[in-house]
């Protein structure tokens, strides 16, 4: 050996302190390989832990932080913790005893991916990264994995608008469809140009005379606002009056949209539709995005030249539940046939003579559909047992 070799043999048995130079040689190459089979080298992985490892760590399982994460929510709005809830249940499917800091990118990708649709990939994507964060600020994970994340691009969908016909339908399907359990919220979605979620957080004293207050919504901490309530509408109100959306409004929404035989449809085409035909109708682009709490930019952007016809303007914010009726558009709807119910009198005296199963058959109706009905009219019904009770007297 050269005087060379001999003085970096010294050094490295030095180094060594006593352990055999061929079992650290061997776990170098180890560790090595390790790290190449990972796709980087040594440098390269000690690097990242030297960079995110914290001994402070807390593990915990994904449905320990689910839980806990909800709670943190307890004080904001319920919808928007129902949302969290939904969407955050996806990461639970695989194992919920998983621990958290052990979910990867792939596992988020896998969830993604089960969608087709832009927004709903950006939606998981931005509700993932909330609970991440949070999950980080608590130190249950080291980073947001959302981060490296391909990047979803923004729908380029362009807006979509109904055509006066279409619109007719529609009304037509929200009277018609379950004693028209979503007439109001369609009417004003249509005619006050109102996002879906400023309608989901509109309650019944937010409904004036001639103005909608509008608080709720994605925008609730930016802006407050109110919209107009054109004549049409108020006739709407007035035999419909709002109460908040109904239950199962998603599930109506979808018959509606079916019903409505729409050549194009998107989530806001209510309220494209609105601020289309206010803008044709005012002709004034700075009124129209002041009532609809949008900007003379987006009103230049999405909403110019879609309806050329005057007549179709005129007709639109003539609307009335009484037109719609008495024009009765073809539509196809589940349970859409009109029920002809007895009066209240007569259909109190009639629940009590004979089981609600047996009355229901009299309408084609169901027997819950019956008691919802009954309790609608505010019919006391007769308590649980008490036809079985009746035929034991009888019998006795």
């Amino acid at each position: 050996m050269s005087p060379d070799e001999m003085a970096d043999a010294e050094s490295a048995i030095h180094g060594a302190a006593g352990r055999k130079l061929s079992k650290i040689v061997a776990h170098y190459l180890s560790l090595e390989a390790r790290a190449k089979a990972k796709g980087t080298n040594l440098d390269a992985a000690l690097g990242f832990v030297d960079a995110h490892f914290r001994s402070e760590i807390r593990q915990t399982s994904v449905l320990g932080a689910y839980e806990e994460f909800l709670q943190s929510r307890a004080v904001g709005s319920p919808r928007t913790k129902t949302h969290y809830a939904t969407c955050l249940r996806r990461l639970l499917a695989p194992d919920p005893n998983k621990l958290l800091h052990t979910l990867t990118v792939s596992d988020l990708e896998r969830v993604i991916d089960t969608y087709k649709n832009v927004n709903s990939k950006r939606t998981y994507c931005r509700i993932f990264s909330i609970f991440f964060n949070w999950a980080v600020r608590h130190h249950y994970c080291l980073e947001d994995p959302c981060k490296r994340l391909d990047k979803i691009p923004k729908d380029m969908t362009q807006i979509a608008v109904l055509s006066l016909e279409e619109v007719q339908r529609l009304l037509y399907a929200a009277i018609i469809y379950q004693d028209g359990a979503a007439a109001a919220p369609v009417a004003i979605a249509l005619f006050a140009g109102l996002r879906p979620s400023e309608i989901g957080d509109l309650k019944a004293e937010d409904i004036g005379e001639e103005r909608i207050r509008v608080s709720g919504g994605k925008l609730r901490r930016k802006l407050k606002r109110t919209s107009p309530i054109p004549p049409n509408l108020t006739v709407w109100l007035k035999e419909y009056p709002f109460k908040g959306l109904p239950n199962g409004w998603s599930y109506k929404l979808k018959q509606l949209k079916t019903a409505t035989n729409a050549s194009a449809w998107v989530q806001d085409i209510f309220r494209h539709t609105s601020i289309t035909y206010q803008a044709e109708r005012d002709k004034n682009e700075a009124m129209t995005a002041f009532n609809c709490g949008t900007s003379i930019q987006m009103m230049d952007r999405h909403y110019r030249n879609f309806i050329g016809d005057a007549k179709a303007i005129t007709e639109f914010w003539s609307l009335t539940p009484a037109m719609i009726l008495a024009k009765k558009s073809s539509v196809e709807l589940p349970n859409a046939k009109r029920i002809e119910w007895l009066g209240k009198p007569t259909l109190e005296k009639l629940v009590w003579q004979k089981p609600l199963i047996h009355v229901a058959a009299v309408f084609g109706v169901s027997s819950v559909a019956l008691k919802k009905h009954c309790v609608k009219l505010g019919i006391a019904l007769p308590s649980l047992g008490h036809w079985a009770r009746q035929r034991r007297d009888q019998g006795g």
